[in-house]
């Protein structure tokens, strides 16, 4: 686990692997260049090929602004039937429509311990109309805190139907609530998930300001997280990092940025550099 100093580091550093974002130019310098993504990685057993940095539409239902990740080499585009009432499938599903063979799509659902397949299956063919295409990348099990929605045998026998008809690809959970470890470490020992989308940023390392400031946050606080996601890395299970920035300008975090940088560019260097699962 990299330190608060470490972390410091990496934001004033250069060549440490940040894409998609590129420094920012001195004030009243042009850029060198134009910032785009400039680094793929695998994600795990399912061998698709993504740029190190994603697009996310939790809080997105702009057409132009999908299209303009795209146009800077974004190819991870995520998001769920819950976000925006659906309208942020709707926006990606436009945005992508004629370069669906040259992107990753993922989308969630929320399936509960007692949700049956054919619940499923109805919220997986509502998000392939949003998302105009007939099969998603990856599949989640959305916002997991309880090891019993891993458990439900819906669910495993569900994806398994669903991979066989061709309507997903790979499946995953996501997660970032107070009981995220165990629930990851059930998915991951009982081989159910290709990939793990979770909840990880510079806040992982707290200092007691931090942990005051996590009533403000719907994040939990996951010490145990570093040992999960190496299990993760020993079973090649593909990770995915969300929540980079943990509350940004909410959380006054000028003291991590640099000159010519910014604190999102120096939160992406934090989890682009940690230790043991970033892929390459």
């Amino acid at each position: 686990m990299l330190n608060r100093r470490r972390f410091l580091g990496l934001g004033s550093a250069a060549g440490v692997g940040l894409t998609g974002l590129g420094a920012a130019a001195r004030q009243g310098a042009a850029p060198a260049e134009e910032p785009r993504i400039r680094r793929h990685v695998v994600l795990g057993r399912t061998g698709l090929r993504v740029s190190d940095i994603s697009f996310g539409s939790a809080s997105s239902t702009d057409v132009n602004l999908v299209r303009h990740a795209l146009d800077r080499g974004v190819t991870f585009f995520d998001t769920a039937e819950s976000y925006r009432f659906g309208w942020a499938e709707e926006a990606i599903g436009e945005g992508l429509q004629d370069v669906r063979d040259k992107v990753v799509i993922a989308s969630k659902t929320k399936a509960r311990t007692g949700d049956r397949q054919a619940d499923m299956m109805e919220a997986l063919e509502g998000s392939l109309r949003r998302l105009r295409t007939d099969y998603v990348d990856i599949y989640f099990n959305h916002a997991v805190n309880n090891v019993a929605r891993m458990q439900n045998q819906e669910w495993f026998e569900f994806t398994e139907r669903a991979k066989a008809q061709g309507k997903i690809r790979f499946t995953g959970m996501s997660g970032h609530g107070s009981r995220l470890v165990p629930c990851l470490e059930y998915a991951i020992d009982n081989d159910l998930v290709d990939v793990v989308l979770v909840a990880y940023s510079f806040a992982q390392d707290p200092g007691f300001t931090d942990k005051m400031r996590q009533a403000f946050h719907y994040v939990d606080m996951q010490p145990g997280l570093p040992r999960v996601l190496d299990k993760a890395k020993e079973k090649n299970v593909g990770v995915i990092a969300m929540k980079t920035l943990m509350g940004a300008r909410l959380n006054d975090m000028r003291a991590f940025e640099r000159e010519g940088g910014t604190f999102a560019q120096a939160a992406f260097r934090w989890v682009l550099a940690s230790p043991g699962w970033t892929r390459s």
